[in-house]
């Protein structure tokens, strides 16, 4: 049998033949496949990532798309030099090179100032009020001196021009003003009367009388609305011959009725010069 007629007549030819047209139809599919594949990853074309750092994040979208990719955000932090709401960092870094149609993972700043408490600093030295203020972010922009029997002690702190309390937040990197004991107290001076002052217009008022404010009692504990609380106590009482430096403890309240209260302080007052005592 020649080979023509085993390729056309006999069975070995024909499974032969079955066999052939398989590894054909094979290979026509894996290249095939392997075509679309190229052509679905767009295999051999790369885009180059841009440089995002510094970017808000509508301008990296627009940068993205003129490229092919586009953007997905996997973090906020907060960095105080750097501007609120840009992209800090990126992956992959800028200059890399991927397919199209890839996520570029960025990491934002933070879009409001992070806020911290203010540590109670309160009759503790200027030294360890700085460092303590430092340790979470803010700083002493200046040092006014008030007549106090204790020197370089943190009598008040302020922000802005205004007293604030322990546990006020207020945003990181923000400058504060300390209150400090100068250690010269010893004149004779007259107590002010605080009854019906708010907590912030009594310090002043004892800082103008060349006292400081002691203790702070409130009846019920405020909850962020310290400004609607009035002093309807205070130890010593008004009109009280005192030395300067001295700390005056106060009590504070939102009940008004609490004003009309005599306390055992008040009956003790002693006549000022402008008193007509009686005999």
């Amino acid at each position: 049998m020649n080979f023509k007629e085993f390729w056309k007549e006999s069975f070995a030819g024909f499974v032969l033949k079955k066999i052939i047209l398989a590894v054909i139809i094979f290979v026509a599919l894996a290249w095939i496949t392997l075509l679309c594949i190229d052509l679905y990853t767009h295999h051999g074309e790369f885009e180059t990532v841009p440089d995002l750092k510094g970017l808000y994040i509508e301008e990296a979208e627009l940068s993205l798309n003129n490229h092919g990719l586009y953007a997905q955000i996997i973090d906020s932090v907060y960095v105080r030099d750097k501007k609120l709401g840009t992209i800090i960092d990126q992956i992959p870094a800028a200059n890399s090179t991927v397919k199209k149609n890839r996520p570029i993972y960025i990491i934002i700043n933070s879009r409001q100032v992070h806020q911290v408490p203010l540590p109670d600093v309160s009759d503790v030295s200027y030294r360890q009020a700085d460092a303590m203020l430092r340790s979470i972010g803010l700083s002493v922009g200046s040092v006014q001196y008030s007549p106090s029997e204790y020197k370089d002690l943190v009598i008040d702190v302020k922000y802005r021009g205004r007293s604030v309390l322990a546990g006020t937040r207020i945003p990181e990197g923000s400058s504060l003003v300390l209150i400090v004991g100068n250690g010269l107290g010893g004149d004779q001076a007259t107590a002010p009367s605080l009854k019906g002052l708010g907590l912030e217009a009594a310090k002043q008022e004892a800082l103008n009388n060349s006292m400081v404010i002691g203790g702070i009692v409130f009846d019920i504990e405020p909850l962020g609305d310290e400004d609607q609380y009035v002093i309807y106590r205070q130890r010593p009482a008004a009109g009280k011959i005192i030395t300067t430096g001295t700390r005056i403890d106060i009590w504070l309240s939102k009940d008004k009725t609490m004003l009309d209260k005599v306390f055992e302080e008040d009956e003790e007052t002693e006549p000022t010069q402008t008193d007509e005592v009686f005999f």
